[in-house]
């Protein structure tokens, strides 16, 4: 019996797309069996935090688990007293590590879980680098290539760019700019699984998922509409899954005083007021 396939138009603000990537990354195979057989390493974002609740089950302070932020004022940092560090989880539970204490000891077993600043349309996602050693990522990802961990990347299509990742890089970095709004950043790919919207609609319910427009107002600026296509059993499946996430609040975050902040935002240039 052939199953007549059906459509449907959704559209999602940004905190309700990333309660979807969470919910699709959770899904994945490689974090199912990670989480009982190995570790899962959850680095600081806005749409991991999203993540570490749908593996986890717990609420958290969203606005705290994040460190470079994007804000009205331009790009800059969270505020580092209240930061919530990465998530080390081994075997299901919560080890209260940091990246450095277990990278070393990470294999193809495991995964770990690292947003992303943009992805281009063909499935290459990029990261800022604001701190001048390149943070996390600079510290970790050769190591993590080396051995063979699963990489993946939650990112929201709301970070789509026109253009190729690896045509952006050469045009960033945190010594090149004359100005900059707040702190000025480097660029890097970040090579793993990339989990957009599209991917996390595909995992979960095993539908198409076609991306069709985006911006808005009141409260849908940076959303994005899609059309779902499938069965009528999955269709509907997804249907009352995404009405259960819509009205999720928008995620704030504490920005860091200028007066305490560590990074060099005036190195080399002249950052504009504002």
């Amino acid at each position: 019996m052939i199953m007549e396939s059906q459509r449907i138009l959704v559209t999602l603000t940004p905190p309700e797309a990333k309660r979807l990537i969470g919910r699709g990354v959770s899904s994945l195979p490689q974090v199912r069996r990670a989480m009982a057989d190995g570790t899962v390493v959850i680095a600081p974002g806005t749409t991991n935090a999203y993540v570490y609740e749908e593996i986890t089950g717990e609420r958290i302070d969203r606005g705290r688990f994040a460190i470079g932020i994007v804000t009205g004022r331009g790009t800059c940092v969270s505020k580092a007293s209240a930061r919530m560090p990465e998530v080390v989880i081994s075997h299901g539970v919560e080890t209260g590590q940091r990246i450095k204490d277990v990278l070393d000891d990470l294999g193809p077993q495991d995964v770990f879980i690292k947003g992303a600043n943009a992805v281009d349309p063909w499935g290459n996602a990029g990261v800022y680098l604001g701190s001048p050693t390149g943070g996390t990522m600079g510290m970790s990802i050769g190591t993590l290539l080396a051995r063979g961990v699963q990489v993946v990347v939650p990112v929201s299509l709301e970070k789509l760019v026109p253009l190729p990742i690896s045509d952006i890089i050469p045009e960033m970095g945190n010594r090149r700019f004359a100005a900059a709004m707040r702190m000025p950043v480097g660029m890097m790919q970040i090579p793993g699984r990339v989990v957009t919207e599209m991917e996390a609609v595909r995992t979960l319910f095993g539908c198409r998922c076609i991306p069709v427009g985006g911006g808005g107002v009141n409260g849908a600026e940076g959303g994005r509409c899609y059309v779902l296509e499938g069965d009528a059993v999955s269709i509907g499946e997804a249907w009352k899954s995404l009405l259960s996430i819509k009205g999720e609040p928008a995620l704030q975050v504490e920005e860091e005083s200028c007066y305490e902040c560590r990074m060099s935002c005036s190195h080399k240039i002249t950052p504009l007021s504002y």
